[in-house]
C-alpha cells in the first residue's frame, strides 16, 4: 500500500524552516507496512496546492497527507485548494463540529468557559472562523495541541481510492493528530502487510565493485530493495570510507524473511571473499 506526502509552506522553500513533519509521518507509517512513494514541497499558492493534490490523485495512493495551511491567516489556503478538485464540487462551509473543537481548544488553553471564549473570539479574533470553514464532505479531526482541526476527506469524494488527510504545519499539533486519529486507521488497512529491513556496514571494498554482484542477482529477489549508502568520516586525522548495505521489503509474502536472510548472507560473503571487512551487522529481526 502506498501513500504520498505534500508539504506546504513558503518557509520550507526559503530554508527558514527545516521539515520534520515529513520524517515524522514516514517514521510512523513504514513500521505499519505503508510505503511512501513521493514527497512534494510546494509554496503557499492556491493553484500549486490544487495541482499537486490533483497530480497525486492520478497515481491513486491509499492516502495523501498534507502538512500546513490550515490556520486563520491569508496564506492558509490548503483546504481551498483541495476543495477545488473534489467531486461533486461544492462551496466550502463552516463546519459546526470543527468550530466546537476550536472553542474547546481555546477554552482549555485559557482556562475559560466555552461561553466566555466564544464572546472573546467574536470580539477580538473573528478570523478564528476560517479554521472551521471546510469542504462539505470533510470530517474534522480534533487537535489536542492547538486550534486548527485536522481534516479527513473520504475517498468517495476524491478518486474512489484515496483519502486525503490535511494536517497542521506545527509539528506538535501534526504529531498529536497523527497519533490519536491516523495510526489506528492505517493499521486496519495494513494489518497483513509487514515491513522488513536489515543490513550491514563494510569497508576495504569500493561501492562500484560491490554493486557488480547486485546487478547479477537483483532480479532473483524482485520483492527486496537493495540499496547502498557510501560515506566517509575523519578518524585520527585519516579519512575512512565505508558502505552501508540496506535491504528492505513491504510485503504480505510470508516467505520473504527467508529470502532476505538468504540475500543478506550472499552479499556479506561477497564482501568477505573480496577481502572487504564487515564493520557492523544489523540482521533481520522479525
Amino acid at each position: 500500500m502506498e501513500s504520498e506526502i505534500i508539504l506546504i509552506g513558503n518557509e520550507l522553500l526559503i530554508g527558514k524552516v527545516q521539515d520534520t513533519n515529513g520524517k515524522f509521518i514516514i517514521d510512523h507509517l513504514i513500521p505499519l507496512g505503508m510505503q511512501i512513494t513521493q514527497i512534494t514541497i510546494i509554496p503557499d499558492d492556491l493553484l500549486r496546492i490544487r495541482n499537486a493534490v490533483l497530480d497525486s490523485l492520478t497515481r491513486k495512493p491509499m492516502f495523501i497527507f498534507t502538512s500546513g495551511g490550515l490556520g486563520p491567516t491569508f496564506d492558509d489556503m490548503t483546504l481551498e485548494g483541495i476543495n477545488q478538485i473534489l467531486k461533486p464540487f461544492q462551496e466550502m462551509k463552516e463546519n459546526a463540529d470543527a468550530l466546537e473543537m476550536i472553542y474547546q481548544s481555546y477554552s482549555k488553553r485559557f482556562k475559560k468557559s466555552t461561553k466566555e471564549v466564544k464572546s472573546f473570539l467574536e470580539k477580538r479574533y473573528p478570523l478564528h472562523h476560517k479554521m472551521a470553514i471546510l469542504p462539505q464532505c470533510a470530517i474534522p479531526l480534533n487537535n489536542s495541541e492547538g486550534m486548527a482541526p485536522g481534516v479527513l476527506i473520504p475517498k468517495e469524494f476524491t478518486n474512489g481510492v484515496t483519502e486525503i488527510i490535511a494536517l497542521p504545519g506545527v509539528p506538535l499539533e501534526l504529531e498529536a493528530i497523527f497519533v490519536q486519529h491516523i495510526v489506528s486507521r492505517v493499521q486496519k488497512l495494513t494489518r497483513d502487510i509487514k515491513y522488513y529491513q536489515c543490513g550491514f556496514i563494510f569497508a576495504n571494498l569500493g561501492e562500484s565493485r560491490f554493486t557488480e554482484l547486485i546487478y547479477s542477482i537483483k532480479d532473483k529477489y524482485p520483492e527486496i530493495w537493495i540499496k547502498t549508502h557510501p560515506r566517509s568520516k575523519l578518524m585520527n586525522g585519516k579519512r575512512i570510507y565505508e558502505v552501508e548495505v540496506h535491504l528492505t521489503a513491504f510485503t504480505k509474502n510470508k516467505s520473504i524473511p527467508n529470502k532476505i536472510n538468504e540475500l543478506y548472507n550472499i552479499l556479506k560473503e561477497h564482501v568477505q571473499n573480496s577481502r572487504g571487512k564487515i564493520l557492523k551487522e544489523n540482521p533481520l529481526l522479525e
